[in-house]
């Protein structure tokens, strides 16, 4: 009795039992990691450049990844051939996503910028629908609206909401760096498609090595070639924390893409916006107004629609 107690508070009991619910909770995680991620990235980035930056997580990303698979006796290369070559396109795929996002970031509003990134979950919803078969139901297509709309009111890019950012003579390269953040987006959807692809046939920590080698590979190309910047003490403070937590989210990212939907586990990155919303209120100390409050009750209300809907279904419990 006691030996059945404990197998039902274990972690693998609930994944089996409740994979599609599983999956939700680990995307969510995931996202919660992200918000904390960028604010270490911050902290770090005043003293370091992005590439710099960039390239200390990829080698934190790979060597965690490589010590917990070693550990778990789970293979770094697999013995298929297709495996191997999704996760290297993903590895690829996510180091070029991350070049376009850090030059397109540089050259542009941050509000505008942010609206376009959030495009990411309405791309992988389309191509979820292309390449992966799942369902674009109403049930998404409102999450996605509720989203956009908390996002626009949060971020209140300048294109809406008037003179809230900068003006375009500060930013004369504006176009072209939505351009490259489009382009980041849209990669980062392919991205997110493979995952979704590998969730099955790849261990998390296995495609998150892969990830971390491409990382380490292109930033310190980028390093050399733009040269480098000497921190301060707090950097090496920042670091370490900063590579735990990315390989954390890494981690719960492959596994929230094994079970659930691509198209959905996506939608929820946009529960980003209201977790940052509540970490610049109670962290950073920064006091919202009403379109932020009504944004971020906005784009939690897309993430429960679309668990609501599961829960009247009673696709939660996929036995």
């Amino acid at each position: 009795m006691q030996i059945q107690r404990k197998s039902r508070l274990s972690i693998g009991y609930f994944e089996k039992t409740y994979p599609t619910y599983m999956g939700y909770v680990y995307a969510i995680l995931t996202n919660i990691l992200l918000v904390f991620g960028n604010l270490f990235i911050q902290n770090v980035s005043k003293n370091f450049t992005s590439n710099q930056v960039l390239y200390f997580v990829g080698v934190q990303l790979a060597s965690y990844s490589f010590i917990t698979t070693k550990h778990n006796k789970v293979p770094t290369c697999h013995s298929t051939p297709r495996i191997t070559r999704m996760l290297i396109l993903r590895a690829v795929l996510g180091f070029s996503g991350a070049i376009f996002f850090y030059k397109g970031m540089s050259v542009v509003p941050l509000a505008e910028g942010t609206v376009v990134q959030m495009l990411t979950p309405i791309i992988t919803g389309i191509l979820a629908l292309l390449f992966l078969k799942e369902k674009y139901d109403i049930t998404l297509l409102l999450s996605t609206i509720f989203s956009v709309i908390g996002v626009l009111f949060v971020n209140k890019p300048g294109f809406l909401f008037g003179e809230t950012v900068p003006s375009d003579k500060s930013y004369p390269d504006q176009t072209f760096g939505l351009f490259l953040l489009l382009v980041s987006s849209f990669l980062g959807s392919i991205s997110q498609v493979i995952l979704k692809k590998l969730g099955s046939v790849s261990n998390p920590f296995t495609t998150s090595f892969y990830l971390g080698i491409g990382f380490s590979i292109s930033a310190s190309i980028a390093v050399v070639l733009q040269g480098i910047k000497n921190p301060s003490l707090s950097v090496y403070i920042w670091l370490p924390m900063l590579g735990l937590v990315r390989f954390l989210i890494h981690a719960l990212m492959g596994k929230s893409y094994a079970f659930g939907d691509a198209g959905k586990i996506s939608l929820i990155s946009y529960a980003q916006v209201p977790i940052a919303f509540i970490v610049d209120i109670f962290i950073v100390g920064r006091n919202p107004d009403l379109y932020s409050i009504l944004g971020s009750f906005s784009v939690f209300s897309s993430v429960f629609i679309m668990l609501y809907k599961h829960y009247k279904q009673g696709t939660i419990v996929k036995k």
